[in-house]
């Protein structure tokens, strides 16, 4: 509780600023330190567009009610970047200076902006934290030395309903590298997660190259898929699709639900 009497100190300190609100656990915690900070002045903005789920827009919805946030929402579309469509390794730092810098010039001169990048995230490769830096944008969960862990453990404390969400990039990280990006294939990859999802695989991972599938699951779901009537039932839809291989992925990711 410490590090999130830092947190708030340092939002004060930095004065009025508005979230970058992705509806996750990060930007989550962020934001209810900004509504103790800045009380009926704090601000999250949402960038509403393909790369997310029409499903996560409810959740910030929700989440800012809770939190009795005023919720700007901003419609951007990423497709229109031919740099960020032809999907190479630095797709992430184009997509997030383009967004960046036009939040940034919505804001009036005595707000700045935040993101929710944490300690964790210094460690990992991530070319979307160079723009970041690039564009000054704040980041006071770093400032704060607040790592993922105990942001969760904060947001369970505090009863928010995003604490035992699984991590959820945009839907862009489900195109594999290299392959365009297209409307398509973002809609197929949402549709696809949706699908697990609905049958109880909830923090499933579909990426697809056009050609294949690769779904990757929590902890324990591969056996739960593999032993179950549903495997043949997932074959059949991607079949739908006009996907003929769909591969497990072997490595699992951590079940955040199965953590506590």
């Amino acid at each position: 509780m410490e590090k999130y009497h830092c947190l708030v100190a340092a939002l004060k300190k930095a004065g009025h600023g508005a979230v970058a609100f992705s509806g996750g656990v990060d930007s989550t915690l962020l934001l209810k330190a900004a509504t103790e900070a800045y009380a009926a002045d704090s601000i999250a903005i949402y960038v509403r567009s393909p790369l997310q789920k029409p499903r996560v827009l409810e959740r910030v919805r929700q989440t800012c009610q809770e939190l009795g946030c005023a919720l700007q929402i901003v419609d951007l579309d990423p497709l229109f970047w031919p740099e960020f469509t032809a999907n190479s390794d630095l797709r992430c730092y184009h997509c997030k200076k383009k967004i960046y810098s036009y939040l940034t010039s919505l804001l009036s001169s005595e707000y700045k902006l935040f993101d929710g990048t944490n300690i964790d995230d210094l460690g990992q490769d991530r070319p979307g934290l160079r723009a970041v830096r690039e564009l000054g944008v704040q980041t006071p969960l770093v400032e704060a030395g607040l790592t993922k862990s105990e942001i969760r453990s904060l947001c369970r404390e505090f009863q928010l309903s995003c604490w035992n969400l699984p991590s959820e990039s945009c839907l862009a990280t489900r195109i594999v590298c290299g392959v365009a990006i297209t409307p398509e294939l973002l809609r197929e990859a949402a549709y696809g997660e949706n699908f697990l999802e609905d049958r109880g695989f909830f923090g499933s991972r579909v990426r697809l190259d056009g050609k294949s599938v690769f779904i990757s699951l929590c902890q324990g779901d591969s056996e739960k898929l593999l032993e179950s009537g549903l495997r043949n039932e997932v074959i059949n839809f991607f079949a739908k699709l006009n996907y003929t291989k769909v591969f497990l992925e072997l490595f699992e990711r951590a079940s955040i639900l199965k953590r506590y």
